[in-house]
């Protein structure tokens, strides 16, 4: 059968998962780490994604980029005061599209997205040893229809068809649901870098069931890292009065140490701190306690547990219904969260499967599943908020309920208030409240080639479809004449169909040269690494080695850096090879060999 991948795509790292014959496993090689910080930094030679990317985000603040996934589906207005604390540039484009400009070109989120998904794509091919075609995607369960529609875009571009996208609540459930077997009521609590939500489902013999979920896609360590930040900057100008933290590198290396703090007073009740601020020409250095740090992240940790009991209620459900308690994502780590969660919901939570891999695990399964595995339960899952259409007055009429389960099918039907009307203008929302200025416009389509008729008089059947991904497709029919029309919703802000075909035909067009690219980027930085490993041992080199030996290994070093100045990987790569035979004899001494593993490790795997 061909598999079918999981991947969680996450505001901090992704990382894919599969069913090997010893059960569901994060992929990964050995000695290389499964999980992909979802950053990536832009180089005159191409993207850099990853770890690579994640050492530029002080040296290079401007044009490397994180928290994608915060931008999804999202235009300028919704992203408020959050996009200020970004180094990199944030501008509006047509249809609101939300697009990052690095240097002299504009990329759109789902481009971005993309790039983490192709390195991800391309680890797990190299990791299996087979070509990666199909994936469940993960996506939090608060994603509205333009967030959803984003992440199927982005996994499109990285060359992935998407055959389902589930929540990650739900899929950390599967992960933990078919181990335990157990029926009843589970609350998963999901709190990632960048985003949050709850969700309650039913577990009953081999059927899941989502019965609420509710969150926020702008809450998470993110933001405890920021709360940090600021305290830092105060910190600061108490001595420092005139410091203005105006520049990126300034941010990003505060940020780094906010981060650095956090994850510090997880394990301790305290942590000392120090950075320096070139840009600023000055040095600083702290104490920060954990009690400090729970007192900034107080206000946010009970916005969750607000969700909480919301959640409750909309599920109808009382506490001690909850059978189990799930933790999933990375912030759930910090003590003071779970604190909260076991003081809210009376018990400890189930933490036996690492909270940073369980949705990928729980996406595996269900890929395995999709693919013709043997694994016999079924899925149901909803749709976060209500899904409608504006009617007489500004008023928004729902058609489907929020935590609504998918797939779904439902219509109302409408009439005209003006005689003699021949079109109709169907406009789509999502969102709770009663009048479409308070909802999210998501697209609109017209009804055309309706006869003339007296008002009240046409009977419009407006039929809202959500598949089993939670994407959204409307249709109307006219039933008196017949009439029809339909539309697979595209959001206002969202890539257009024809925008994605060009976005993947520019990636087909260029492939030779991306990889051309990559590959120049990836063996530049292994001839660095090697420069720097014989420059540290270079006297045992002399010691040893005969002066015409070193002398032809300083040759080989300068034709290295002649082709890393030019644009054929194939040529560096032949120059790193032959410096490798060249400097094969340091090996023979043991202070050589790390050396020979260097030249062994970056050129062999990159070749």
């Amino acid at each position: 059968m061909e598999r079918i991948i999981g991947i969680d795509l996450g505001t901090t790292n992704s990382l894919s998962a599969t069913v090997f014959e010893q059960g569901p496993e994060v992929i990964g090689v050995e000695d290389d780490s499964s999980i992909t910080p979802s950053v990536l930094s832009w180089t005159a030679s191409g993207w850099l994604v990853g770890q690579d990317a994640q050492e530029r985000r002080i040296s290079h603040p401007e044009y490397t980029v994180y928290s994608i996934k915060r931008l999804m589906g999202r235009n300028l207005e919704e992203l408020g005061d959050s996009v200020k604390d970004l180094p990199y540039q944030i501008v509006e484009a047509q249809r609101q599209l939300v697009k990052v400009r690095i240097g002299e070109r504009d990329y759109t989120p789902q481009e971005l997205s993309a790039e983490i998904l192709n390195k991800v794509k391309m680890q797990a091919e190299k990791a299996l040893g087979e070509l990666v075609k199909k994936a469940v995607v993960t996506v939090p369960a608060y994603f509205d229809d333009a967030q959803r529609q984003a992440t199927r875009d982005a996994a499109k571009i990285a060359g992935l068809e998407v055959s389902r996208i589930v929540n990650e609540p739900t899929a950390a459930a599967i992960a933990y649901g078919l181990d335990e077997g157990k029926d009843g009521y589970v609350a998963v609590y999901d709190l990632g870098g960048g985003t949050f939500d709850i969700s309650i489902l039913e577990l009953s013999g081999k059927i899941f069931k989502v019965v609420a979920t509710h969150g926020n896609t702008q809450l998470g360590g993110d933001d405890f890292d920021q709360a940090v930040v600021e305290t830092l900057k105060d910190r600061v100008q108490l001595k420092h009065p005139a410091a203005e933290f105006d520049d990126p590198e300034s941010l990003q290396i505060m940020k780094k140490t906010a981060e650095s703090i956090k994850i510090e007073l997880s394990l301790s009740p305290e942590t000392s701190y120090s950075f320096e601020l070139p840009k600023l020409e000055l040095s600083f250095e702290g104490v920060f306690y954990v009690e400090e740090f729970e007192s900034l992240i107080a206000p946010m940790v009970e916005q969750t547990i607000e969700s909480c009991r919301h959640v409750l209620s909309e599920a109808k459900l009382s506490l001690e219904q909850i059978d189990e308690v799930v933790l999933v994502g990375g912030s759930t780590v910090v003590p003071e969260v779970r604190k909260q969660i076991e003081s809210f919901f009376g018990r400890p939570p189930h933490v036996a499967i690492d909270p940073y891999k369980v949705v990928a695990i729980g996406a595996g399964i269900q890929g395995h599943l999709l693919a013709g595995g043997r694994r016999d339960f079924l899925l149901l899952d909803v749709i976060p908020l209500a899904l409608g259409i504006e009617t007489l007055g500004g008023t928004f009429s729902k058609i489907i309920t929020g935590n609504t389960t998918v797939p779904i099918e439902e219509s109302e039907t409408f009439t005209t208030n003006v005689d003699d009307q021949t079109s109709i203008d169907v406009n789509i929302f999502q969102g709770e409240r009663e009048l479409i200025k308070d909802c999210r416009a998501l697209g609109q389509f017209k009804l055309k080639g309706i006869p003339p008729m007296k008002a009240g008089y046409p009977l419009v059947e407006v039929i809202f479809r959500v598949d089993a991904s939670g994407i959204l497709t409307v249709s109307a029919i006219e039933k008196r004449s017949g009439k029809k029309a339909e539309i697979e919703v595209i959001p206002f802000h969202g890539l257009t169909q024809f925008e994605i075909e060009r976005i993947m035909e520019d990636s087909f067009e260029h492939a030779v040269d991306d990889f051309n690219e990559r590959q120049l980027i990836e063996f530049r930085q292994t001839a660095e690494r090697i420069f720097l490993g014989i420059e540290q041992t270079w006297d045992v080199a002399e010691n040893t080695l005969s002066k015409l030996e070193c002398t032809e290994i300083l040759k080989q070093i300068d034709a290295v850096r002649q082709s890393m100045k030019g644009q054929d990987s194939q040529e560096l790569k032949l120059q790193l090879d032959m410096l490798g035979d060249l400097t094969r004899p340091l090996a023979d001494n043991a202070m050589g060999r790390s050396i020979l593993s260097e030249l062994k490790d970056g050129v062999q795997l990159n070749g």
